[in-house]
């Protein structure tokens, strides 16, 4: 029978003094300084520089916990508030790096990851596991874990950026011209995504309009409430004719409600 290694739980403390023991598990080339490091903020769990001489302040946790984050970054600015007294004291330290913030628990929530997208400082997430050996003997392993940035800011649709969606330039300049003729008639047009646009008239959506590379096509809400198939328009002709025919008994029923 196998010996049993199992994962045990740990103080904040045994958890420090493990890591301490063996900063390798946390990244290869650390190399400790300090700890229990007295700052404005409380004291400091571990203060460290990587491989490449970068002042590095680790924050443990024996739990899940949101004020993680906040309190390292306390700590942070206190860090990089001293950084050039602290490289005269540890040679290793490279002063003119900005410092790393390395966050160390068993787990992070949701809610901490997310905010972690946004933060603007070299910052690195860990989970922990200690695990214990049939002798009693106690190691730690550590995997970093990834964020990602902050997601692209969404494009908010315009009607010049939908209607470029159109590459014919004289169908392009013809649903120009359609959606300014129904904005002189009241009818309001909002651009929404996927290069089309949502049609509204006295508060009620009545019509889409679509913008495609050749040609552009419209939807349309009958008086009985049902709605048209979509009517390619390329030429003045068909918009008029769709106009007559389509829009203008909408139009007629939502006056007379």
């Amino acid at each position: 029978m196998p010996p049993k290694i199992e994962e045990v739980e740990v103080s904040e403390k045994e958890l420090e003094n493990l890591l301490v023991e063996n900063p390798d598990a946390i990244e290869r080339g650390m190399k400790i300084l300090g700890r229990q490091i007295q700052t404005d903020n409380g004291p400091l769990d571990i203060l460290a520089v990587d491989e490449d001489g970068v002042l590095t302040l680790i924050e443990l946790k024996n739990e899940v916990d949101d004020g993680q984050l906040d309190q390292g970054l306390r700590y942070y600015d206190w860090v990089r508030t001293n950084i050039q007294w602290i490289s005269r004291n540890f040679k290793e330290v490279d002063a003119e790096q900005e410092p790393r913030l390395i966050l160390i628990a068993p787990a992070f929530s949701d809610n901490l990851r997310r905010i972690a997208k946004y933060v603007n400082v070299n910052l690195d997430l860990i989970e922990y596991h200690v695990i214990q050996l049939p002798d009693g003997k106690r190691g730690v392993l550590c995997h970093r874990i990834e964020t990602g940035g902050p997601p692209e800011p969404p494009v908010v649709p315009t009607r010049e950026g939908n209607l470029k969606r159109i590459e014919n330039e004289k169908v392009r300049q013809l649903c120009a011209e359609c959606l300014k003729e129904l904005e002189n008639k009241g009818i309001e047009i909002r651009p929404i995504q996927n290069y089309w646009f949502s049609i509204w008239y006295k508060g009620k959506r009545f019509m889409y309009l679509g913008c495609k590379k050749k040609f552009f096509v419209c939807e349309i809400q009958k008086p009985d409430g049902s709605w048209t198939k979509r009517i390619r328009i390329t030429i003045k002709e068909e918009w008029e004719r769709m106009f007559n025919n389509e829009v203008m008994p909408t139009i007629s029923k939502i006056e007379s409600e």
